[in-house]
């Protein structure tokens, strides 16, 4: 008796259709994953702070921008959280934050255009609905 030196006879075939599939799903997945990524950021060029450090606690943080729309600073766009607002509807924003959560962490990113003086007004925004956990983003160093 004779046996057998092969697992596949030479007319098993394997068929390549899931794996092809799987290859696709992956694609899609991670194209997808990316383009939400990018979505999540809106594009401000952070002052530069000699001291600045990333913080060692990551926790959830609500999202501040303070976007230039002209280089002078003098006129900006107020985002929390992605959506453009004025300063009455950021008012009522962050005491709903805060009402949520009285521990909550603001992270405030102003172009680096902006005026002093509308970073100010937005910091006393938050003083005044007792948000105390303001965060700065900045960077490092000049890129």
């Amino acid at each position: 008796m004779r046996l057998k030196t092969s697992f596949f006879d030479e007319d098993d075939e394997l068929n390549m259709a899931p794996m092809i599939d799987m290859v696709f799903l992956l694609l899609i997945f991670f194209m997808v994953a990316s383009h939400m990524a990018k979505m999540d950021r809106t594009p401000v060029e952070l002052p530069v702070a000699s001291e600045a450090k990333v913080p060692e606690q990551r926790v959830d943080r609500t999202l501040i921008t303070l976007r230039s729309t002209d280089l002078s600073g003098e006129t900006i766009d107020v985002l929390m959280n992605l959506q453009v607002m004025d300063l009455e509807q950021l008012k009522q924003r962050i005491e709903r934050v805060m009402a949520e959560d009285e521990q909550a962490v603001i992270c405030l990113r102003a172009d680096r255009y902006v005026k002093h003086r509308h970073v100010k007004q937005v910091m006393d925004i938050c003083a005044e609905r007792g948000a105390v956990d303001i965060i700065f983003a900045a960077f490092e160093a000049d890129l």
